[in-house]
């Protein structure tokens, strides 16, 4: 049975794969720092509203330093949505485009937590960044072929 922290993770995943297929569909349609405005807003009110109907996530106090830390998080998202609209708009493929920037970032991250976190480094997450980096390599690197089907 999986553990309530998968079946959650599991459900962001869904959610991610629908918001990179939407985003695809917009970029090109509105300009990369309107569209991040735009998802950005609408994700701030979406959260407003989840915490005004009570999902808060637990009864931790804010402190000072984690506000802090969630701004500076929310100022790498906004760049990252703006560089992200670009990246679609400019012909990056979702497939591509999507693992490039999660699995990068997963990557990375996994890498530098140990240092940061103290997280443990361990042979199993090397070998998981490992197979993710050759899978950005695969996806980014893939040529159109001439069997490609047609766009929707």
């Amino acid at each position: 049975m999986p553990e309530a922290w998968q079946l959650a993770a599991l459900g962001a995943a869904g959610f991610i794969a629908a918001h990179y297929l939407i985003l695809r569909a917009a970029s090109g349609k509105i300009g990369d720092s309107l569209g991040a405005l735009v998802l950005e807003g609408t994700a701030a009110l979406g959260i407003a509203l989840a915490y005004a109907l009570g999902v808060r996530g637990g009864t931790m106090p804010a402190s000072r330093m984690g506000v802090t830390f969630a701004v500076l998080s929310g100022l790498c998202i906004s760049v990252g949505s703006i560089l992200l609209f670009f990246a679609l708009r400019r012909g990056g493929p979702v497939s591509s485009t999507g693992t490039i920037v999660l699995g990068g970032g997963v990557a990375i991250s996994s890498l530098l937590a140990p240092w940061l976190f103290r997280e443990p480094l361990t042979a199993r997450r090397l070998v998981g960044v490992a197979l993710g980096i050759t899978a950005m390599i695969l996806l980014a690197t893939e040529r159109a072929s001439t069997t490609e089907l047609p766009p929707p």
